[in-house]
């Protein structure tokens, strides 16, 4: 769950992904939530919500480079009524509660009756958006049936996996979790396809079917190869530690030290991974100068030659930082990432922080070159750009 990458742009160009910019891509609706039901039920037709966040990295990846390609456009445009959410904005935390959404980007397919046929929790290619459209587009008409044959212990294996992805669909987690534990236990065992099953379908270190990998990760590793294996883990691990640091589970630093070190007792945590997992925390913690320590010691021991990175720390403490002295470090950061590559984003970050800074004629100077960047490039920013420069001329500057 990296969500700095691209998190930049959401901090410069939140309205990056509109119609109005991917034409050929997928039409996203705009409404209430009531709307847009009504407008499904009208054109008999199935809801696609990407369920997103401002900070979600896979959440910007598909908007970038995935939901504006034409093949997602044609398929989808025709089949569905598309619709964004922000789960931390609007009506996004209580649809976000109510559809049971745990990460992010979470892709659900929902009827004009509210009800959700089938979902998705991960970034992926055209070709998988395509093909997980199509599945929902499939009755399940089967899902009373199983069920109650579930209840009997009746079903055999494929019977068991089948009604595992319909209740994975209809994302209810407690009975998802019953049933693949049922299912994991007439399939256990050291192989290529059961650590496919493993790694994509759990997301949790206490689930079953992940002791069952880490007891034995020795001889998945000698049939799969150690990187992998160890790779999954520790991803997974990592994973629910970061979720656990951004939605503020750890409510003191005392609690917060101690999940890390108990961390450390299970992966190798690099000193790069724990100076980020520290700045994420005081980011989270809304300590603006002990976020301001890590974040500087992050971008100068990790990121000095990445202008990337330095940008996707600007953007992940943009909200945060209000002192000067603070904005005065982030623009040393924008400087370098600007020598490091020319490029709109990196003019429109330093004009950014000189409109905070409060010095108009740098902010458009730099903005200036954003624009024109965009349009000798012509990537389709250059209206979000002009935005920008209106905001900065309109801004009060005593």
């Amino acid at each position: 769950m990296k969500k700095y990458m691209y998190i930049i742009f959401a901090f410069l160009l939140p309205g990056f992904a509109t119609n109005s910019v991917f034409a050929q891509g997928i039409e996203f609706n705009h409404g209430t939530w009531a709307e847009i039901k009504a407008l499904a039920k009208a054109k008999n037709k199935l809801i696609f919500v990407d369920f997103y966040t401002d900070w979600c990295g896979p959440c910007k990846h598909m908007s970038m480079n995935v939901f504006p390609q034409k093949e997602a456009g044609d398929f989808y445009n025709q089949n569905f009524i598309a619709y964004k959410v922000d789960a931390e904005k609007g009506e996004g935390p209580a649809l976000a509660k109510q559809y049971h959404v745990a990460g992010y980007p979470t892709l659900a397919y929902i009827s004009a009756d509210g009800e959700v046929v089938h979902r998705l929790t991960s970034s992926t290619d055209v070709k998988e958006l395509i093909d997980q459209g199509k599945i929902a587009l499939t009755p399940q008409n089967d899902y009373h049936q199983l069920k109650e044959k579930f209840a009997k212990n009746e079903l055999d294996k494929e019977e068991l996996y089948r009604y595992f992805l319909v209740v994975k669909a209809k994302g209810d987690d407690k009975e998802t979790s019953e049933v693949f534990e049922r299912y994991f236990d007439a399939v256990a065992a050291v192989s290529p396809a059961i650590f496919d099953l493993i790694s994509s379908n759990i997301n949790s270190t206490d689930s079953k079917a992940f002791k069952y990998l880490e007891s034995h990760s020795k001889d998945f590793a000698a049939r799969i190869g150690k990187e992998k294996v160890e790779g999954y883990i520790k991803n997974l691990y990592m994973n629910e530690f970061q979720g656990k640091v951004w939605y503020k589970s750890y409510k003191t630093l005392s609690e917060y030290e101690t999940a890390k070190s108990d961390l450390k007792t299970k992966i190798v945590l690099t000193d790069k991974e724990a100076l980020s997992f520290d700045t994420d925390y005081y980011l989270r913690a809304g300590d603006e100068d002990n976020y301001m320590l890590y974040a500087d010691k992050l971008v100068k021991k990790y990121c000095y030659n990445d202008d990337l990175k330095i940008s996707n720390v600007i953007g992940g403490g943009s909200r945060l930082i209000k002192k000067e002295a603070n904005i005065l470090i982030m623009k040393s950061w924008a400087e370098r990432a600007l020598v490091i590559k020319d490029n709109f984003i990196n003019n429109a970050t330093l004009a950014m922080l000189y409109k905070q800074l409060k010095n108009r004629t740098l902010a458009v100077k730099y903005i200036d070159k954003s624009i024109e960047q965009c349009k000798q490039e012509k990537n389709g920013y250059e209206d979000r750009a002009q935005m920008i420069k209106k905001e900065i001329e309109e801004a009060s500057y005593e």
